[in-house]
């Protein structure tokens, strides 16, 4: 801060470059970190490290993300957790009167006055609060919250203000939480003299521990029974059928073929769903029995263009239904992807 205030001068200058510096690498690090989840990282990290043709998408998605990255971690910081992020609207709404949040227990820290304040009016017999208006609690929220003010969207409930205000607390010898985990129910029930009320176990828990419960239960059952292998065929949009001079009828598809085993695997690749019908894997040669059989190495995912010719197209229209098969030429296993044949 006092930098900032301060003249532009050589030594400012060189630490402003350097401060911005580090943020771009440390968000050009994140935005590459992203990039690799969606594809197979050591061939991305070659490609891109030796400017390979066809890396333009991951290098434009890397830009983006660094950019992002630096602007709303690097300048927005906290704003962008009080104005963008949905958490807060969501905390606010799963919550309830008997919710346990991070609270200033004004009815024991006000009035809040200095330490040598408090200190002379206490040894008169006054009422006073034990807040001394350190503001250490405002100071250590990632978003800048002041908690003595109520509960706010900008609060994530991490607990670092009341650390804080423990830590004053005791070294001016004053019972801790001051702030902590409680209710606006039982800050205004004991000012009026009544008792704290908790009610850890009601309705709203109940539903929220049985939601957690089951979507839990389903995404272990999901990753237990994943398969591993999969095969994706998607269509061609333009054009969507080409008419060939023998009279047959072409379409074109991207077949994506995925190996989530530590080894290389072969697998064999049938089309069924149109008589007659000659499938073509560009790239890949048939073996001496006409199967098509791609490699695909160990945990990746292989693209390949299909093309599936079909004989005799009078007559027909409208689409057909065609199943993929891919099976392990070693275990038998197979999977299935479904997609359509489009006559002119």
């Amino acid at each position: 801060m006092k930098l900032d205030e301060g003249p532009w001068t050589v030594e400012k200058i060189r630490k402003k470059i350097a401060k911005h510096f580090v943020w771009l690498l440390i968000a050009w690090w994140t935005g590459g970190a992203w990039v690799l989840y969606f594809t197979d990282a050591p061939t991305l990290v070659y490609t891109l490290a030796t400017f390979q043709p066809g890396a333009f998408e991951a290098y434009l998605w890397i830009g983006i993300l660094t950019f992002t990255t630096y602007v709303f971690a690097g300048w927005m910081r906290e704003k962008l957790c009080l104005h963008a992020c949905p958490w807060p609207r969501i905390q606010a709404a799963l919550t309830d009167e008997y919710a346990l949040n991070v609270t200033y227990r004004y009815d024991r820290g006000e009035p809040r006055m200095s330490l040598k304040q408090a200190t002379a009016l206490r040894a008169s017999g006054e009422q006073v609060g034990d807040c001394v208006d350190c503001g250490q609690c405002v100071a250590v929220c990632p978003t800048g919250v002041d908690i003595r003010k109520g509960s706010q969207l900008g609060c994530i409930q991490c607990g670092l203000c009341i650390d804080a205000c423990d830590g004053i607390m005791t070294k001016i010898h004053r019972p801790t939480r001051l702030i902590g985990y409680d209710t606006e129910l039982n800050v205004k029930r004991r000012e009026c003299g009544q008792p704290a009320v908790y009610k850890p176990m009601r309705a709203r828990t109940l539903i929220y521990a049985v939601l957690i419960v089951l979507i839990g239960g389903f995404m272990t059952l999901t990753l237990a029974t994943r398969g591993d292998m999969r095969v994706s065929v998607l269509h061609d949009r333009n054009p969507l059928t080409v008419r060939l001079k023998d009279g047959g009828v072409r379409n074109g598809y991207t077949m994506r073929l995925s190996n989530m085993q530590s080894k290389m695997r072969r697998f064999t690749v049938a089309i069924a769903g149109v008589d007659g019908a000659t499938p073509e894997i560009v790239g890949v040669t048939p073996d001496a029995q006409g199967h098509i059989v791609i490699e695909v190495g160990p945990d990746q995912t292989r693209e390949t263009r299909l093309l599936l010719a079909a004989p005799d197209a009078a007559g027909k229209s409208g689409q057909t239904p065609i199943t993929v098969t891919m099976t392990d030429a070693q275990s038998g296993v197979a999977v299935e992807a479904r997609d359509v044949f489009v006559w002119p």
